[in-house]
């Protein structure tokens, strides 16, 4: 029990050959009584009214399920509930991807296959009857749902599995609660178009879970820990009311950094453990633990860098129990047995280990070669990146914006000393950073102008922003935006640095905004790069009124951003003259761009780089892998060959052509019209050759490579049939 009000406790308690009694005394050592009392009195309801719902892992493919919680300790968990009269018990879990290539993955299904009795109490899929509620419009989250039940339930509790993971190192409670989450394409909504370490958080924001669990009675560990079986009989259970401290037990008991989960590290971050906690139990690691190499983490993450990678190599690598799970596409089943089996125990198999790498650091590599290709060539067809603002309002006061202004107006006047080049603009080094200055005028009325374009939302117009978030703290009289966070995302700069290892510009900001009738001006200041990409990106943007009542835009900037290690090495401050031009060129082009967004969003017309991902509010299309791709594209091949086949013999045929018949009557005969004397003959186009023979010939050669073609539709309908039975 809690013996102290307000403090946290992570029970950690090892009772080999009990696993029931083991996870009774975590219980009563983390006190999951005091908490369900405590969650009594704060809703006002009796013990059999409160709403109790448990969240365990259960994305198994194999048997025995080393990878989920044990249904039997689940299902304990539920009886000692009631013991103490809570009987009011949900279970469920949501949908995730592998149900696009693999048979029974729903989530009731998963749950019958993984020995689950359904006694006394309700088992539901999170991916359906989702609240209709939105969350805050500042957050990741906003455009989604969640399910009723887990929004609802007055006591959540999710209960992990223990078990290492290729990308993440280890997997715990706090990983385990992305699967609430009910969207099936998990990968893209989950992965891509939002990050797994910002949901997480989030989830813990807005729905948290107020007790965890973490099975590690019988653990699963290796390099291939959340794919392949191999269990670890460690004979524990992690239990706490702090997610973040039964994380970093389990991080312990591993005898892993907890931080080497980008998910668990930005809940540590962020938040840190709790103010006051306490750790009942031994935190040693676990005897003959295997982890993930580190090489091993670095090499899926790149990989997992693509989506299309992503999603074929889960399907590709998983092992599967092809009894309880059939492959729906024939060819991605033949791939799955040449590979899964290939790369189940990387630690035992050196060559494996060594191909391993290869091939997911190659196919990494030609990731990155794509992605550097859109970058400098198809802007276009690059994909926005929705991120959180990462930084918190509350620790910010009013001054701490306005601060911008009285750091950027010294620089101003510093830069305004400087003769402008050719092209306008001024330029000058401190500290390493660069201090530029760039204007331009427009032949566009001062008052047009401000009307249409918001100066507050200047930042977000600038050449080769691809994502972000803004919230607004503070707005005057007019209700205009005077006071704002925000998170700003670009390309890397100049774009053609992606081929080298140039990772994106990521900055979070505090911006001054100031009006007059003369001049509307954004003052900002850097403080936190995401990716430690930059250390310094400060800056202003004004909107004057010129001579002739024209638009003066001018821009005035300190930046500084970190080059990958190529142009490190290059060592360009040897040669002032060539790193003069390449930067000089560089912002003339980034802010020529600019203005022209500005005059673009003046004449209403869409400036922004990219595509929005697809929304889980919109209708989703299946996902498809490469291996599915590849038999769709077979497929169409043989069909057109097919017709196309049938089109070119049809001509040359010499076998008479059976008309249509006028009539079929009640007894099933064809009735044709008579033919005249012109149908009946038909002229023989080889006069020096035996007709007969040609004809024989011909219906010969003909029905030959139908038959051909019938016979390899007949196969590829056997497997896909076989792989789907």
């Amino acid at each position: 029990m809690n013996d102290v009000a307000g403090e946290a406790v992570v029970s950690i308690v090892t009772e080999p050959g009990d696993k029931f009694r083991c996870l009774e005394q975590a219980l009563d050592g983390a006190g999951l009584q005091r908490a369900l009392e405590q969650r009594q009195q704060d809703t006002g309801r009796t013990a059999d009214q409160l709403r109790i719902f448990i969240k365990p892992d259960l994305a198994f493919f194999f048997k025995p399920a080393t990878t989920i919680t044990d249904p039997e300790l689940v299902e304990h968990l539920v009886l000692w509930l009631r013991g103490w009269g809570y009987s009011n018990v949900i279970i469920g879990v949501a949908k995730d991807s592998s149900g696009f290539w693999l048979e029974n993955r729903d989530p009731l299904i998963l749950a019958d296959l993984a020995g689950y009795q359904f006694d006394s109490y309700e088992f539901l899929n999170l991916s359906e009857d989702l609240s209709v509620e939105k969350f805050p419009a500042t957050s990741i989250l906003h455009d989604t749902s969640l399910s009723r039940a887990w929004i609802g339930a007055d006591f959540r509790i999710v209960f992990a599995k223990c078990r290492t993971d290729e990308e993440f190192t280890y997997a715990g409670a706090l990983q385990s609660l992305l699967s609430v989450l009910p969207h099936e394409d998990t990968e893209l909504q989950y992965y891509h178009r939002l990050r797994p370490e910002d949901l997480a958080s989030e989830l813990l924001r807005l729905v948290p879970p107020h007790f965890a669990i973490v099975d590690a009675f019988v653990a699963n560990h290796g390099s291939a820990g959340s794919r392949h079986a191999h269990p670890l009989c460690a004979s524990t259970v992690v239990a706490s009311s702090s997610v973040a401290l039964a994380d970093w037990a389990v991080a312990n008991k591993l005898g892993v950094d907890p931080y080497s989960s980008v998910i668990v590290a930005k809940l540590l971050r962020e938040q840190g453990l709790p103010s006051s906690y306490r750790v009942a139990g031994d935190l040693a690691p676990i005897p003959a633990v295997k982890n993930v190499h580190p090489m091993v983490a670095d090499a899926v993450s790149r990989r997992n860098g693509s989506l299309e990678m992503q999603r074929s190599a889960f399907a590709w690598l998983q092992t599967v129990d092809r009894e309880l799970f059939p492959f729906k596409n024939a060819l991605t089943d033949r791939i799955n047995v040449s590979l899964a089996s290939q790369f189940a125990d990387l630690d035992a198999n050196p060559l494996a280990f060594a191909t391993f790498l290869t091939w997911n650091y190659s196919l990494a590599g030609l990731s990155q070669l794509n992605q550097s290709t859109k970058i400098l060539l198809m802007k276009d067809r690059l994909h926005w990146m929705e991120r959180p603002l990462n930084i918190r309002i509350a620790d910010f006061t009013r001054a701490d914006y306005e601060a911008s202004k009285t750091y950027m107006e010294p620089l101003e006047e510093q830069v305004l000393q400087i003769e402008p080049d050719s092209n306008g603009m001024r330029m000058t080094y401190l500290d390493k950073s660069v201090l530029f200055h760039f204007s331009r005028h427009l032949p566009i009325p001062f008052d047009d102008f401000v009307r249409r374009v918001d100066i507050s939302k200047s930042i977000r117009m600038m050449n080769d922003y691809i994502g972000g978030a803004c919230v607004p703290v503070l707005r005057d009289a007019s209700g205009r935006v005077t006071h704002q966070a925000e998170r700003n995302i670009y390309l890397p700069q100049p774009n053609y640095i992606a081929f080298s290892g140039g990772q994106p510009i990521d900055v979070s900001k505090l911006e001054f905004v100031a009006y007059s009738d003369t001049e509307h001006k954004i003052y900002w200041r850097t403080i936190k790069s995401e990716n430690n990409s930059a250390r310094f990106d400060d800056g202003t943007v004004s909107f004057a009124r010129a001579a002739q009542n024209e638009t003066l835009v001018s821009v005035v900037g300190r930046q500084e951003f970190i080059l990958p290690p190529f142009w490190q090495m290059m060592q360009l401050d040897l040669y002032p003259t060539l790193k003069d031009y390449l930067v000089a060129d560089a912002y003339k082009t980034f802010f020529t761009n600019t203005i022209g967004n500005f005059t673009a969003d003046f004449e209403q017309r869409s400036y922004r780089i990219g595509q929005p991902w697809p929304g889980p509010a919109q209708d989703q299309a299946r996902p498809v892998i490469a291996s599915e791709k590849l038999s769709a594209a077979v497929n169409d091949l043989a069909a057109r060959a097919r017709t196309e086949i049938d089109r070119i013999t049809s001509r040359f045929s010499l076998r008479t052509q059976v008309p249509t018949p006028v009539l079929i009557d009640a007894n099933g005969f064809s009735h044709f019209e008579a033919p005249t004397a012109a149908q009946g003959q038909t002229p023989n186009p080889w006069p020096w050759a035996d007709k007969a023979q040609f004809q024989n010939a011909s219906a010969g050669a003909v029905d030959f490579v139908k038959d051909l073609i019938q016979a390899i539709n007949r196969d590829l309908a056997r497997d896909t049939a076989k792989s789907g039975s």
